[in-house]
């Protein structure tokens, strides 16, 4: 640590107690002195700082890209989702239930399939936060969870509903987010989660694979 009166390693002249004892003409030397130094060091920083707001810029412009394409694809997702709605690719989870016996869409559990809207957009079934996608269903008193479509339809053709007593619907969630809402059974749209080589490709039904073909 320097002393009174030694001089501050970083101010490139006298320390603070030594400055006091210059006389006014050696003081403002020592001002000139290091307002010529900062000058310097602004010039030479200068091509730096425009390479840094040139950068900047750039970088700002590839996030915009990037922004389009994942809406192309985003809006590419939905148009597909609405063409297998309207094309049965995509039956409503109403459907699946009633259907007496298993569809080509039967996997062990819900975790196994992507959830819709009729719109395109993906949702996520059950709360926000739950670990398992589930799905409630009542008669009229009590509560059942069940996390399958075969558990579901078993219930289904007992005379069980789909909700809670006194409020009927599929209950859905944005994923990612917090907010949640009541489905009519029929305005949720399902299709597997198919699977490669190379890992899972979730979102592609028999009318993407036709378009492939």
């Amino acid at each position: 640590m320097a002393t009174a009166n030694e001089t501050s390693p970083n101010s490139g002249g006298p320390g603070g107690a030594e400055l006091s004892a210059l006389s006014d003409e050696r003081l403002a030397a020592e001002s000139d002195r290091l307002a010529e130094a900062e000058r310097a060091l602004r010039l030479e920083m200068a091509p730096l700082r425009l390479r840094e707001r040139e950068l900047a810029g750039r970088l700002a412009l590839i996030a915009t890209e990037r922004r389009r394409r994942e809406r192309q694809r985003q809006l590419a997702k939905r148009r597909e989702v609405r063409s297998q709605v309207q094309e049965g690719d995509a039956p409503s989870i109403q459907q699946l239930v009633e259907s007496p016996e298993p569809t080509d869409i039967e996997p062990g559990n819900f975790g196994e399939l992507e959830f819709l809207l009729e719109t395109g957009g993906v949702i996520a079934l059950g709360y926000p936060g739950s670990r398992l996608p589930t799905l409630q269903m009542t008669d009229g008193a009590a509560v059942a969870t069940v996390a399958s479509l075969e558990e579901a339809r078993r219930l289904f053709h007992l005379g069980w509903d789909f909700g809670v007593p006194a409020r009927r619907g599929v209950r859905v969630h944005t994923p990612g987010t917090r907010l949640e809402r009541l489905l009519e059974p029929e305005k949720c749209f399902v299709r597997a989660r198919l699977k490669t080589e190379d890992g899972p490709l979730t979102g592609r039904g028999p009318a993407a694979k036709a378009a492939d073909g």
